[in-house]
């Protein structure tokens, strides 16, 4: 089950993905923020987590729901960059947990939630 709704998407999320594909990308951006953060929400459920985290996590679900269908075949290319002549263009992005591609501020929302530390808990 997706960690966010499409009214939670309709809160935190830019709009960009279409009614029809919403369900779909939530559902990968939840099992996405689980590789993130260790399965540490599928052991506690969302209800588990304190509200602040709660949120947390709602918000980078929709976030990287949002960045994974604005840029998903670009993340599934063998190659990072391309040049041609004097033009080149780079793909950045980040890599975190389980070789999930995805932005800064999805890490950093999820970070401070302190369900992305390595170490036990």
């Amino acid at each position: 089950m997706a960690y966010a709704t499409a009214a939670d998407y309709e809160q935190y999320g830019n709009g960009s993905i279409p009614t029809e594909a919403l369900d779909k990308e939530l559902q990968l951006a939840s099992d996405q923020v689980d590789s993130l953060t260790y399965n540490r929400i599928v052991g506690r459920g969302l209800v588990g987590l304190s509200t602040y985290q709660q949120t947390s996590v709602i918000k980078a679900v929709c976030q990287q729901a949002d960045f994974s269908y604005q840029y998903g075949d670009f993340l599934t290319m063998p190659i990072a960059g391309y040049s041609a002549g004097s033009v080149s263009l780079s793909f950045k992005t980040v890599e975190g947990a389980g070789g999930v591609q995805t932005t800064e501020s999805v890490v950093n929302l999820l970070r401070a939630t302190g369900l992305t530390n390595r170490g036990l808990c």
